[in-house]
């Protein structure tokens, strides 16, 4: 068996030696700030941040689970060692783009620029008479946020569209993984599928997962103790 320290020589040099590559992150990669995934949520938590009805009939209840579970991580402790990592792969030109499920934002607060949030992200939310936009750092304030126009509620991107899919992120990802030569797929389960199986793909990721059998290297670690050495 490979140990790590050559599987991330091989990294460095299918980095190095690639020229299009496109990032595709799951729930893995925001784990280390304190954000679970799925499978480590529980299902009153899931169905009470996506219940606009939970928002309107109990909006303390609504944003107090918010902020546990999101909004205190994603300010306090994000972005990771990952994300900070892929901004700068992006950065020195190593990077065309990433293609997330993650509704954090942190890929976006980490410094790149060419992101697909195909699930909606808390930078996208709307109060719930729907005619007024506000960015995350209007979640990120004491009490309950409101709209500053109307006084209505303010609900949460993910939460107003119910985790759907954003079409413009969608037509995005497809474009950028077609052009690839290389995809890292990191910390994601396959809640997104539609990866360029014509190139190499480097998993990074400590369980296994459907994408083990499509990777050209599977690296059995975390992202941010893989990505390390991408951080300046």
């Amino acid at each position: 068996m490979e140990t790590l320290q050559t599987q991330l020589q091989q990294l460095k040099q299918m980095i190095d030696s690639h020229h299009h590559i496109v990032a595709l992150t799951g729930a893995g990669i925001s784990t280390s700030a304190g954000i679970n995934d799925l499978i480590h949520t529980s299902r009153e938590t899931s169905s009470t941040l996506a219940s606009e009805a939970v928002l309107e009939s109990d909006p303390a209840r609504f944003y107090q689970s918010m902020h546990q579970n999101f909004l205190d991580p994603i300010f306090n402790n994000g972005p990771t060692v990952a994300h900070r990592a892929l901004a700068q792969l992006e950065k020195s030109g190593h990077l065309d783009a990433v293609v997330t499920t993650n509704v954090d934002y942190l890929h976006e607060l980490a410094g790149n620029t060419k992101v697909a949030d195909i699930w909606y992200s808390f930078n996208e939310n709307y109060c719930l008479t729907g005619k007024h936009e506000y960015s995350i750092e209007t979640l990120n304030q004491p009490g309950i946020p409101r709209c500053p126009v109307d006084g209505t509620l303010i609900s949460p991107g993910p939460t107003y569209h119910h985790i759907g899919t954003l079409q413009t992120a969608i037509q995005n990802a497809i474009k950028w993984m077609n052009a690839a030569d290389l995809v890292l797929v990191i910390g994601s389960n396959g809640y997104y599928d539609r990866v360029n199986t014509q190139v190499p793909m480097i998993q990074i990721n400590p369980e296994p997962t459907e994408f083990d059998l499509q990777a050209t290297l599977n690296i059995r670690a975390t992202a941010d103790e893989v990505l390390k050495d991408y951080v300046n």
